[in-house]
C-alpha cells in the first residue's frame, strides 16, 4: 500500500510536496521542512519544474510591469537580481563551491571538502561574475515574445535539469537536506509527471524553433555534467546539482538569445 501512495499521491500529499519543494528553492517561508516526512522530502525533488515555471511566470509579470518604466537593459537587469534574490542566491552559491573545488585540482577530498566549506574564493567569485553577466546580456538581447519564453523556460528546465543530473547518482554526504531530497530510489510517477509538465509547457510556447535547440542543449549539459561528477567525484552533492542548474540557466538564455 505505501508503495502505491508513493506512485499516486493525494491532492493534500501533493500540495504539501509542491510547498516542501518551493521552500528548497526560494526564500518563502512555505512550509516548515523540519516537520515532514524524509519520503515527502524526497518526492518533493520531482515538483521542482512546476517550481521554476511558478518562478519564470512572476518574472515574466515583473518584466511586463517594468517595460512602462524602464528600458529593456535595465530590466535585464532587474530580472536576474530578481531571480537571485528569491532563490537565496543558494545555486549560485553552489556554482562557486563547485568552481572553487576543481581550482583545487583533481584531488577528491580535498574538492570534497571545498564544497564543505562556505567561504567564495577567487575561482568562485570568478563563476558568479561570468554567470551573471552572461545572463544579463543575453536577457538584454532578447524582445518580444521570444524574451518572455526566455524567462519562463529558463528557470524551469534549469530545475528539471537539477531533477535529471541527480536521478540515480549516489550523494556523496551522509546527512543533509541533500540527502533526504535523494533517499527515493528511482523515479516514480511524480518523476514522469514533472517530466511531463515541462515538455507540456515548452510545447505550448510553440513557434519558436530555438526553444526546442535549448532543450536540446539543457540535456546535453545535464549528461556532460552527469559523467563528469561521475568521474571526477562518483555522484552529486547540493553544490554540484545546483551548479548544473546554473549552467543550464545560462546555456538556455544564451540559446534563447542566438
Amino acid at each position: 500500500m505505501s508503495g502505491d501512495a508513493s506512485a499516486c499521491p493525494t491532492k493534500s500529499s501533493f500540495l504539501t510536496e509542491l510547498r516542501l519543494a518551493a521552500s528548497f528553492l526560494t526564500i518563502f517561508p512555505v512550509i516548515d521542512q523540519r516537520r515532514a516526512s524524509e519520503d515527502t522530502v524526497a518526492a518533493s525533488f520531482a515538483w521542482f519544474p512546476i517550481i521554476g515555471f511558478g518562478l519564470g511566470a512572476m518574472l515574466c509579470a515583473e518584466d511586463w510591469l517594468l517595460a512602462h518604466v524602464f528600458a529593456q537593459v535595465i530590466r535585464s537587469v532587474l530580472i536576474i537580481a530578481s531571480l537571485t534574490i528569491v532563490t537565496g542566491a543558494v545555486h549560485l552559491d553552489g556554482l562557486a563551491d563547485t568552481a572553487d573545488a576543481l581550482g583545487a585540482g583533481g584531488e577528491r577530498e580535498r574538492a570534497l571538502d571545498i564544497l564543505r566549506d562556505s567561504k567564495v574564493g577567487t575561482f568562485g567569485a570568478g563563476a558568479i561574475f561570468f554567470d551573471l553577466t552572461l545572463k544579463i546580456l543575453a536577457l538584454s538581447t532578447v524582445a518580444g515574445h521570444r524574451r518572455y519564453a526566455a524567462i519562463l523556460v529558463a528557470p524551469m528546465l534549469a530545475r528539471w535539469a537539477m531533477v535529471l543530473v541527480a536521478a540515480g547518482m549516489p550523494y556523496l554526504r551522509s546527512s543533509g537536506s541533500g540527502s533526504t531530497l535523494l533517499s527515493s530510489q528511482g523515479p516514480d510517477l511524480r518523476t514522469g509527471v514533472a517530466a511531463v509538465f515541462t515538455i507540456a509547457v515548452v510545447v505550448t510556447l510553440g513557434g519558436l524553433r530555438t526553444i526546442a535547440l535549448a532543450i536540446a542543449v539543457a540535456i546535453a549539459i545535464v549528461f556532460a555534467m552527469r559523467l563528469f561528477y561521475r568521474r571526477w567525484l562518483g555522484g552529486v552533492t547540493g553544490d554540484l546539482i545546483g551548479a548544473c542548474g546554473e549552467l543550464v540557466e545560462i546555456a538556455v538564455l544564451v540559446t534563447m538569445a542566438s
